[in-house]
């Protein structure tokens, strides 16, 4: 986080968490954790300024006479509009000092409050505390006491929007902790987490930036549930959630959808958090899959102005470096930038793997008013790739009788191979506060996604001569320019009223999309097969012949939704929500007619939060989703197909405890897949392409996720799933029973880190982890070849060090990292490409080492 908001604001600031560190092994973080005092709570502090001057705010709402009080001291008051709200305040008249004052403001209101910073103050619950009495009216003193001196007028406090309040603050707790307390991902509300009758799990870029994870699967592997399809080294993001695949309908960036994420793998350089909401998100999203969303929240623009620049160095020729800047536009600070950039110079394990990229991602944020905030942001993604694809069982964890194949081994054509690809966005998102009660937030975004011309790939085709040593390959060529663009708008209604004795948190939304293939085309070819133990990657590629393909497609959404949060009691709320959708396709290819479909859905969702006791959450919904089957999809009658529908069923329990340092969540879930499309059980008819509506999947488990702060520099995250997920009912009865690909039984994964406070050590962290997982069944097709499950072991060590004034650099801080992935060089299998017979090694050990300043 840089620096803290200097405006007044109606939402509650967080105090900025102590640093966190991490343990490699539990016998050395209990000898740092003994080493070092524990931090002692914050005291509550005055206000800075003491000198009495005269106050004449009359009686009125509590939020609007603290727009006064600030106003009249230069003093920013931060509190969540929900503790305000309907609160009035008897107000202040006459000579007193600003603390006194603002004991007056807050007489009888239930509200306390402590200084967080300079110049600036936090309310909270008074949470049983003795009110204070009200202070006696003095006269002022024969010799005053000299009064702080008054900032310049271009720094006066202006009420800045309570959306970006909201957002400044948990910018703040991101970078400090891994605990998050709050996400509008499965609302579009600012909702509490506990308040949701759904499991949603948040990764914080805390955890970002101590585990130097690049790639939303190696980020996202810290969620119980989810598990990756694609190497690493990839060019696509491949996952998992609850046992179904995550497609390009399931990824979304600040609450819009982001159809072309998958297929860029979205890099961190820019991301403050993800969150994931789990199951059926379709009454806020639409068409998507049923296993959840990945909300990518990317980095807003701050009103104090910081840089960040980080070097990483590593093994198999790694190079990055990073740079963030940030701060107010003009001296009023009603207009502020964000821009972040990245570079990275890359090979991999793999030969012939490449991961080059370049990224830049500027943002403007405008203060339009009081009440308004328009922010404008792009982002340019490109990546410089030689995708690979997987290797055969034998030799990989099967026996061969060559041996073991190296884990290096590429399917690639070599140095001729070349799989380039560049995205490019650019949106806004503008938001509006008509009162206290009700706001408005319109966005928008457009996004494109070009291939590059001639690019030229292969892969292994599956089949593995009997000398289990020379394997068949294919390769494909893009002779032009592939481009694909989308553009997506939403418009969200919020407002909070009070009827039959009951709070509402009412929403009402539109949504608009559209996803346009401009330009697919394509061709298939043989390949010169390889031997994987002695590989020649200069065997010129095979001619193509032939015309290949192209498709046109064009897919577009129009949708309203309303949602409707009641608080039935203190202790009891009620979440019920309704989406209609309307979807047309559009698909061509050459030669061939025009393929359209209209569908229509309706998407419930309905929820029930109890909590017996404040820290404890117990929670039950129910919600369904849909996803159009493709335009291209023949049917034997001829009608078109309905679309795949998805229920799940959940309960569970949310905790957040010990001033809600310590969150956990734990969920079980009955997840159905329906109306899948299948091939037709008539040989004749599948042979023409024609399919059936039958199939159905399954997906049920127990999910746990538990992020903590133990004590101040002691962060943790672990999760642990059981998914039972297999084939329901299909034509072929074959593979009715069988295991979904991919899905472990068991998955369990931690990650910690510890930062010690003081004494010779301050500065100094260390971390570690595990990540495991049971065996996975590669494909429901074939012989259910399984993956071993492995046990991998993760560590780091960190030294963080403050900077004189006036050192050479003109540098704040200094941050060093270094961190190790598969410590004990475990050989492992880590997926089969997206449930096929072929799969990809794990990483070996690799080393990150990096240099960060801060200033």
């Amino acid at each position: 986080m840089f620096g803290t908001i200097t405006t007044l604001c109606t939402r509650r600031q967080t105090p900025a968490r102590p640093g966190t560190c991490t343990t490699i092994h539990i016998l050395l973080c209990s000898l740092l954790l003994i080493l070092s005092n524990q931090g002692a709570p914050a005291h509550a502090q005055e206000p800075s300024s003491t000198a009495s001057r005269s106050f004449a705010i009359a009686p009125q709402p509590l939020s609007s006479a603290l727009l006064q009080f600030s106003e009249a001291t230069n003093i920013e008051v931060l509190f969540d509009a929900t503790i305000a709200r309907d609160i009035q305040t008897q107000g202040v008249s006459g000579d007193y000092a600003p603390e006194d004052a603002l004991r007056l403001l807050l007489h009888d209101t239930g509200l306390s409050y402590r200084t967080t910073s300079a110049g600036s103050v936090t309310l909270e619950q008074a949470a049983g505390l003795p009110t204070v009495p009200a202070p006696v009216v003095q006269s002022p003193p024969t010799d005053p006491a000299p009064q702080a001196a008054p900032r310049p007028a271009a720094q006066k406090s202006v009420k800045v929007p309570e959306i970006v309040v909201k957002d400044v603050r948990e910018r703040d707790d991101d970078a400090h902790t891994y605990v998050a307390e709050e996400s509008t991902t499965a609302t579009r509300t600012d909702t509490p987490i506990r308040d949701v009758p759904q499991s949603i799990q948040v990764i914080t870029r805390k955890v970002i930036e101590e585990q130097r994870t690049f790639r939303l699967q190696n980020t996202l592997e810290n969620i119980s549930g989810i598990n990756a399809t694609e190497s690493a080294a990839s060019l696509y993001d491949s996952l998992i959630i609850r046992g179904f695949a995550a497609t390009d309908r399931s990824y979304f960036r600040n609450g819009l959808l982001d159809p072309f994420a998958q297929f860029t793998a979205s890099d961190t350089y820019n991301i403050r958090r993800l969150e994931v909401l789990k199951g059926p998100a379709a009454v806020l999203y639409g068409q998507g899959d049923p296993g959840g969303v990945i909300n990518i929240v990317t980095n807003k623009a701050q009103p104090n102005a910081a840089y960040s620049a980080n070097v990483t160095l590593g093994n198999f020729n790694f190079y990055r470096s990073e740079l963030d800047a940030t701060g107010p536009l003009n001296a009023s600070k009603t207009v502020l930038y964000r821009l972040n950039v990245a570079g990275q110079k890359a090979g991999s394990f793999m030969d012939y793997a490449n991961r080059d990229l370049a990224a830049i991602a500027p943002s403007v944020t405008w203060l339009m008013s009081s009440r308004t905030t328009l922010t404008v942001e792009a982002d340019y993604l490109r990546r410089w790739s030689n995708d690979p694809y997987g290797l055969p069982a034998q030799g990989t964890f099967l026996p061969n009788i060559n041996g073991a194949i190296p884990r290096n081994r590429s399917t690639t054509l070599g140095d001729f191979s070349s799989f380039n690809r560049t995205s490019y966005r650019v949106g806004y998102d503008l938001t509006h506060q008509f009162n206290d009660k009700w706001s408005i937030r319109n966005a928008f975004r457009h996004t494109i996604a070009e291939d590059d011309a001639n690019n030229l790939y292969s892969g292994f085709n599956g089949i593995l001569e009997p000398d289990q040593r020379t394997i068949g390959r294919f390769q494909v060529l893009q002779p032009g320019v592939a481009r694909r663009h989308a553009n997506s708008m939403v418009t969200n209604v919020v407002g909070h009223v009070h009827v039959l004795n009951m709070d509402h948190t009412l929403l009402t939304g539109v949504e608009l999309r559209q996803e346009k293939t401009d330009q697919f085309r394509f061709i298939f070819a043989g390949a010169p097969p390889l031997d994987l133990f002695a590989p020649d990657y200069s065997l010129n590629p095979l001619p193509f012949t032939g015309n290949g393909a192209s498709l046109n497609a064009d897919n577009k959404t129009a949708a309203f939704y309303v949602q409707d949060q009641v608080t039935i009691l203190p202790n009891l709320k009620f979440m019920g929500g309704l989406r209609f959708d309307y979807v047309h396709q559009f698909q061509q290819s050459v030669g061939e007619p025009q393929q359209t479909s209209d569908n229509h859905a309706v998407s419930p969702r309905l929820g029930l939060v109890y909590q017996p006791i404040e820290p404890v959450s117990l929670y039950t919904s129910w919600t369904k989703g849909f996803q159009p089957s493709s335009a291209s999809a023949f049917n034997p009658n001829g009608e078109l197909f309905k679309p795949e529908r998805s229920t799940q069923y959940e309960v569970g329990v949310k905790t957040f405890m010990f001033d809600n340092r310590v969150t956990a969540t734990l969920a079980w879930f009955h997840l159905t897949r329906e109306n899948l499309v299948t091939p037709s059980p008539d040989p004749a008819q599948a042979l023409q392409g024609f399919s059936v509506q039958t199939g159905e999947q399954r997906s049920q488990g127990v999910e746990l996720d538990v992020t903590a702060q133990i004590t101040p520099g002691w962060n943790l995250i672990t999760g642990y799933a059981y998914t039972d997920a297999e084939v329901t009912k299909d034509n072929d009865l074959s593979l009715v029973a069988k295991r979904l690909a991919n899905v472990p039984y068991n998955k369990f994964t931690l990650w910690s880190t510890y930062h010690v406070q003081e004494g010779l050590l301050q500065g100094f962290g260390v971390g570690g982890g595990l990540f495991a997982y049971t065996g996975r069944n590669a494909s429901i097709f074939g012989d259910q070849t399984e993956m071993p499950g492995y046990i991998r072991a993760d560590a780091a060590l960190y030294y963080n060090h403050d900077l004189q004034k006036g050192n050479w650099l003109g540098a704040k801080s200094l941050h060093l990292a270094l961190n190790i992935r598969n410590l004990l060089d475990q050989r492992y299998v880590a997926t089969s490409y997206n449930g096929s017979s072929q799969f990809f090694f794990g990483e070996p050990r690799t080393v990150l080492a990096t240099v960060g300043l801060r200033f």
